[in-house]
């Protein structure tokens, strides 16, 4: 947007901020940066909370003491995109440029009231501006908020009001020892938020940079416990302890959770001329010292200073991989490890912790289903000792920097792998059923049959619709012989008797037992339909039959069995729709869940191919294909070529 003012009203208001909408944090703290801003060294925020906790709070107000708010000046009050304070590219302060934050307050307030050099200001929604002399004579600003909402009401009497302004303002705190903000008159303590820090004096330094520096020097890291609004960086500040440039660490985007600031003060800072090249951004104007000499010096500072967070981190990633290994199993993210041909535990753990201290973003802010994969990835690399392969493997799952990798091979010849090679064919293999079944439904829609083509593919295929089913019947089974089958080798009942005659075909029938916790027979029937037909009452009243052919036979109905039904299409109608709708209150609407009774005993889903392919496993693949690279296999073969294909492959 340019710079050109706007004239304001009701609509460009809404429109200009529509950001902060229900975001009431967000328009506290446009108002504390205004005072910031406005050279405020301190900032009160004052109110009443209502007796025994209950309404609303009053008298809201925003304190400063800063050089105040100049209501004759048309641009701060008519207009927008206009402000009088005009930020460099490199600074904290001044924070605003475009005169927005001033009226934030529409999303938390009927009214405001500012006053300021013995005048008072008052902002309303419909953008009247009112001017007029008060008796109230003070430096800075004071705001007072009428009318407030019940979202900023609330956040000021929420537990999260301290953690919120540290997050948003400690790291500048800091940076500015005598700034402060005050909340009913108590001082925000920012120590509480401080995993650790070290300091660091000119005798911290290797000789050839010592020497150099001025005998105040000082530089200080902070290792925050949670993640604050600004990017991790260093902050040069002169000896008055005045900001004269920032940028980034190099150390940001890492996926670690190790967030930190580097403050370095010296009176070798003075203007901020000299472009750094950032590791993180584009190149960018910071701190310059007075002559090309002082320049190779403070970049050996900040080289040094560098290398000090790196070892800083090392530990901390250590010590955090115990608390991601027990997040893991406490989410039942990790694979059985019997399956995989794994009984030793311990050793397993020992490798997903090494490899989130070498590669954390491989577990850091994922999915429940990517880190799954991942684990079950691992587990798979478990018994080889062929260093050059699992390294060419694992750099397909993350960049490694070049000391990581050998870190990494270090490591790896200590620690038992094997299964690679099985591993990764089975996903090039996952991929490709789902890419050729994604080409099949879309392209081929009209030529692919259930019986001659889907049926035969998901036969091999059958982990589409869940990890470790066996797969008990396929292809046109009759019902009353797949249950008498049933009930001979999975219930081992010797000589089973239906009480009825069920009729009826099984298109796939998928059994498994699930052993955590209290036994549970889990049993899947899935009756396939061909992309060309759309799926309704017809093909749902089948589906359902067969249900109640089930539900009526007591072998089917023990204590730990549970039956799912699956109609599976390349779309719906609406009779299907107002099922979905009508079981919206049992959860699971996302899966297509048209029927539940006796607490998920018996269930009935409507799904569709794209959700399945797309979403479910889309999702869960994604992931892999872009680490691991892995090119889907082009093809114009015709539907029974592809299946073929599919086939044989399995």
């Amino acid at each position: 947007m340019s710079n050109t003012n706007l004239k304001i009203n009701e609509q460009s208001i809404r429109t200009e901020l529509k950001s902060y909408k229900d975001k009431p944090f967000d328009c506290l703290f446009e108002y504390i940066w205004n005072s910031f801003d406005a050279r405020a060294t301190e900032v009160k925020i004052n109110f009443e909370i209502p007796e025994e906790g209950f309404g609303c709070v009053k008298n809201v107000k925003l304190i400063d003491n800063g050089t105040g708010w100049d209501f004759d000046d048309d641009a701060t009050t008519n207009n927008f995109m206009s402000s009088t304070k005009k930020p460099t590219a490199n600074n904290t302060i001044p924070k605003g440029q475009f005169g927005r934050g001033r009226y934030a307050f529409i999303w938390i307030s009927e009214k405001l009231h500012a006053f300021s050099n013995g005048r008072k200001l008052t902002l309303q929604h419909n953008t009247e501006i009112k001017k007029e002399s008060t008796d109230i004579i003070q430096s800075g600003t004071e705001i007072n908020f009428e009318g407030i909402y019940d979202g900023f009401s609330n956040i000021l009497l929420s537990v999260s009001l301290h953690q919120q302004l540290v997050m948003e303002f400690g790291w500048f705190l800091l940076e500015n020892e005598q700034y402060k903000i005050l909340i009913n008159g108590v001082e925000l303590n920012i120590d509480e938020y401080i995993k650790d820090s070290k300091e660091y004096n000119a005798e911290s330094f290797p000789e050839k940079i010592k020497d150099k520096l001025d005998k105040d020097f000082i530089a200080r890291i902070i290792l925050w416990k949670e993640k604050p609004s600004e990017y991790s960086k260093f902050y040069f500040l002169n000896d008055s302890s005045f900001e004269i440039s920032k940028h980034n660490t190099g150390l940001n985007k890492k996926s670690d959770d190790f967030w930190h600031s580097v403050y370095i003060k010296s009176s070798l800072f003075i203007s901020g001329n000299d472009a750094i090249e950032d590791e993180e951004d584009n190149p960018q104007t910071s701190l310059s010292f007075d002559d090309k000499k002082i320049i190779r010096i403070k970049r050996q500072v900040i080289r040094f200073l560098k290398e000090e967070l790196v070892k800083l981190r090392k530990p901390y990633l250590i010590i955090q991989s115990d608390s991601i290994l027990e997040e893991l199993k406490e989410e039942d993210i990790l694979p059985e490890l019997s399956t995989f041909g794994i009984y030793d535990e311990e050793s397993y753990g020992e490798l997903l912790k090494t490899i989130y201290t070498i590669a954390p973003s491989l577990f850091v802010g994922k999915s429940k289903p990517e880190k799954k994969f991942i684990c079950a990835t691992f587990a798979g690399l478990l018994s080889t000792q062929d260093d050059i392969l699992i390294k060419t493997i694992l750099e397909q799952l993350q960049e490694l920097s070049e000391e990581e990798k050998e870190d990494l091979l270090g490591i790896l010849k200590r620690t038992s792998l094997s299964n690679i090679i099985k591993t990764i064919k089975e996903i090039d293999h996952r991929l490709d059923v789902i890419d050729k079944l994604k080409f099949l439904i879309s392209e081929h829609e009209k030529e692919t049959l259930e019986i001659k083509h889907l049926q035969k593919i998901l036969d091999e295929n059958f982990w589409l619709f869940g990890e470790q089913f066996r797969l008990f019947s396929s292809t046109e089974g009759a019902l009353k012989n797949v249950l008498l089958k049933y009930a001979k080798e999975v219930l081992k009942i010797e000589d089973p008797e239906l009480l009825g005659s069920p009729t009826g075909e099984v298109d796939l029938f998928l059994t498994k037992t699930e052993s955590i916790g209290e036994a549970k027979q889990l049993n899947v029937i899935i009756e396939l339909k061909r992309a060309s037909k759309k799926l309704g009452k017809t093909q749902y009243d089948q589906i359902e039959s067969n249900m109640e052919s089930i539900r009526k036979e007591s072998l089917c109905n023990g204590e730990n069995q549970y039956w799912e039904f699956y109609l599976v299409g390349k779309d719906y109608d609406s009779h299907i729709e107002d099922k979905i709708d009508s079981a919206k209150n049992h959860g699971q609407k996302d899966r297509g869940l048209c029927y539940n009774i006796k607490d998920g005993k018996f269930k009935i889903y409507v799904r569709k191919w794209s959700d399945i392919l797309e979403v479910e496993w889309g999702t869960k693949m994604k992931y892999l294909k872009e680490k691991l690279q892995i090119q889907a296999k082009k093809s114009k073969n015709s539907p029974q070529e592809i299946t073929e294909e599919l086939i044989i492959s399995s």
